[in-house]
């Protein structure tokens, strides 16, 4: 067999039939929805959404005793099935080893299963962390409450909310901390 130059070409094999290279994926939804995470009627029952300053949303240790405290009234499984609180936790390495436990509480929400859920919570970790909570409820320092302090115009500027990505930044940095994109304006 030649080439269209006219020089000799040796096959190695057959060309692969398209019925092989095509594939069915089907991509359709539930007719009937399935909810990982509990659905709340009022926006002020969920745990706050990771810096969201402008939204009055912070994740600080102070927000973990608030949610905790107002969801007394609830099921365990119904007060941890909240996607943000859920990750807060996860993130939690530098004050509790939460990451490496996690795994039984994740497992108990996405299967909604209660008594694994009470089984966790009556784990060690959990245990050590309601006794933070309630330390620091306690304790009058403001050293536990939020870090960053949302200051209204006209008084001096604590700190900075990065317009593009929304991170909470320091007052000294001249960029963003996340993003590195300058405080003031677009330098592209």
């Amino acid at each position: 067999e030649k080439d269209v130059y006219g020089n000799e070409v040796q096959r190695l094999g057959r060309p692969l039939p398209v019925e092989y290279l095509l594939v069915d994926v089907p991509a359709s939804t539930p007719l009937v929805p399935l909810y990982t995470f509990l659905e709340r009627k009022n926006a002020k029952q969920y745990f706050p959404v990771e810096n969201r300053l402008i939204d009055g949303h912070i994740q600080d240790f102070a927000a973990l005793a608030d949610y905790l405290a107002k969801s007394r009234s609830m099921p365990f499984l119904d007060a941890v099935s909240d996607f943000h609180l859920l990750f807060y936790l996860y993130r939690m390495e530098d004050m509790l080893p939460m990451k490496s436990q996690l795994g039984p509480l994740l497992e108990a929400v996405r299967t909604k299963d209660k008594a694994k859920a009470n089984e966790w919570k009556s784990r060690e970790v959990w245990k050590t962390l309601e006794e933070l909570i309630e330390a620091s409820s306690n304790h009058d320092d403001s050293s536990m409450s939020n870090d960053v302090e949302f200051v209204p115009s006209g008084d001096a500027e604590q700190n900075w909310i990065c317009t593009f990505c929304t991170f909470i930044n320091s007052r000294e940095l001249p960029a963003c901390e996340i993003c590195n994109l300058p405080r003031y304006g677009v330098a592209f």
